[in-house]
């Protein structure tokens, strides 16, 4: 039964381009001038348009044409087989993609007359510990896609997956507009997702064997791997202290929407009046709900404020708007029937 699962079922070596064929797939990736060098500044534009229009597929599709993981492949690639000549070829060619693209994003996000931060802006300034399994794990899919003699779509989802395009063009946002906020962490994220592409691609190629130098000095052995290992915990720990604060915050604003939740449907809500919004102030504590229907009387907002404690709400203020009256009362008392939902209470 293992013999069936290390040989056949898990036998990665079956498919497998031999070590020439693989070595010039990624060498000619590499090549940085002509065609490619146009796709990659159409890819900037594209993705930074996307960004600034919040059109998610034209994000993906920047990322499909652009050939920025190439050299990133190419240099975990050559430290595996100790090709020096490859990993300053792919190196120097890694560089001049990023200042192209910074120029690219920053001369386009500084013309654009849609200056505000969209959501696909903001979300590529939270890098976390889960960008790390994403970039590795699919780093691991894009080096065994390339070692294959027959090629499938793994390349493409790869490219989806790590997202490297739009963290620069957040980069450039953030030039363009002299805000350090996007910038760092935007330029964090993309650190993560390259270096952990090219770890993947490193151990892949390890793990396949693959022709490496004939001459391979004891003492560069030895700092290769230090300098993996020092890269790792360097990038790993601000991202493990990222996921745990969001992980953190996501389940106080979960509790906290929660107590809002059973506070007005059991407190405010009723056959007469329903709210329209939640709105809650962390920084002032204060909840204010947004109520159309039949006006609630001051005595009977001073025992909602009372019955606040009830529900995990103590400390919180109350401030009901109940001015909004509207023909449309008998829609949305149909459509609140089950009480208020989710998307109708706001964290600010």
């Amino acid at each position: 039964m293992i013999d069936y699962l290390k040989n056949g079922l898990f036998n990665i070596r079956s498919d497998q381009m031999d070590a020439d064929a693989i070595h010039e797939s990624i060498v000619s990736g590499v090549k940085l001038k002509g065609a490619p060098l146009i796709i990659l500044f159409c890819a900037i534009i594209v993705a930074s348009v996307g960004l600034n229009t919040n059109s998610t597929a034209v994000i993906i599709g920047a990322m499909l044409i652009s050939p920025l993981m190439n050299p990133i492949i190419a240099m975990g690639y050559s430290l595996a087989t100790y090709d020096g000549l490859l990993l300053r070829n792919a190196a120097l060619n890694f560089l001049i993609q990023i200042i192209i693209a910074l120029i690219g994003a920053s001369i386009y996000f500084a013309l654009t007359p849609i200056r505000e931060a969209t959501s696909e802006l903001i979300a590529r300034t939270g890098p976390s510990f889960f960008d790390m399994l994403i970039a590795f794990f699919g780093g691991t899919a894009g080096i065994i896609g390339i070692t294959r003699k027959e090629k499938t779509n793994v390349i493409p989802g790869v490219a989806i997956a790590t997202a490297l395009m739009p963290p620069m063009c957040t980069v450039g946002y953030g030039i363009a507009n002299g805000n350090p906020d996007y910038i760092l962490p935007a330029a964090y994220l993309f650190l993560i997702n390259a270096f952990f592409i090219m770890l993947a691609t490193f151990a892949f190629c390890k793990l396949l064997q693959l022709k490496q130098a004939e001459v391979v000095k004891e003492r560069f052995n030895m700092m290769l791997k230090r300098g993996i290992i020092t890269g790792m915990i360097l990038i790993t720990i601000p991202a493990a202290v990222s996921a745990v604060y969001v992980s953190i915050d996501s389940i106080l604003e979960n509790n906290l929407t929660s107590k809002v939740e059973s506070f007005v449907n059991a407190e405010v809500n009723s056959s007469t009046a329903t709210a329209m919004r939640a709105t809650i102030d962390l920084d002032r504590k204060n909840l204010r709900l947004d109520l159309i229907g039949e006006v609630y009387t001051p005595e009977q907002i001073e025992t909602m404020k009372e019955n606040m404690a009830d529900h995990g709400l103590e400390g919180y203020t109350l401030e009901v708007v109940q001015d909004i009256r509207t023909s449309l009362f008998n829609y949305f008392e149909n459509v609140n029937k089950a009480g208020i939902l989710e998307g109708e209470i706001v964290i600010v």
